[in-house]
């Protein structure tokens, strides 16, 4: 269970309300869990939507699969359960590895990079330089600005226990009960070749 609450729309300040309205017209849905969590203080919802841009400009610069690829590995190194879930589904409705286990060399060099960023906020000299390279000054720039505000977001959702939306928590059962039966079947295995 959350450790706040998960406003609704009546909850909120005038304020507030626009910010609910914006969020309806932007994504044709009803805030998120994290975005209602998120909207008990407004600043902070400001601070953190501004993920919207960013995330739009990595697009821009290393393309849609890549910035899935980015903010699936910043997510993963963090352990976001809500936001690893997210960009799992963003990968399987792209038809492809859930996993993360089909990258190519450029999407492993976006990885590490996310995973080293949340790690020890610290990159490999020569990480830096082949996207340096690639995505120039003003791209690793907006790699660090925008995976700051995926940490962000997963501390919000780990720390606060946002809950997962209910699209999100189909897929997590789903993964889970994946992972169980893989599981069992491996024990299986191993019970089949002993005496």
């Amino acid at each position: 269970m959350a450790h706040v609450k998960l406003v609704t729309r009546e909850d909120l300040s005038p304020e507030g309300q626009k910010r609910w309205d914006a969020e309806i017209v932007r994504s044709g849905a009803q805030p998120t869990h994290m975005k209602r969590a998120l909207l008990n203080h407004l600043p902070s919802y400001d601070a953190l939507m501004n993920w919207y841009p960013l995330y739009a400009e990595v697009e821009r610069i290393v393309g849609q699969r890549g910035a899935v690829v980015y903010s699936f590995a910043i997510s993963t190194q963090n352990e976001c359960l809500l936001c690893t879930t997210y960009f799992r589904r963003a990968l399987r409705e792209r038809g492809e590895d859930i996993n993360g286990l089909d990258f190519d060399e450029v999407e492993q060099d976006l990885a590490e990079f996310g995973r080293s960023l949340t790690r020890q906020h610290r990159s490999d000299p020569e990480l830096v330089a082949r996207l340096v390279e690639r995505y120039g000054e003003e791209g690793i720039v907006a790699l660090v600005g925008f995976g700051i505000l995926m940490i962000g977001n997963n501390i919000t959702n780990s720390f606060l226990h946002v809950e997962l939306d209910p699209g999100l928590q189909d897929l997590a059962d789903e993964l889970a009960a994946q992972a169980a039966g893989e599981l069992a079947e491996a024990e299986a295995a191993v019970n089949a070749t002993r005496p």
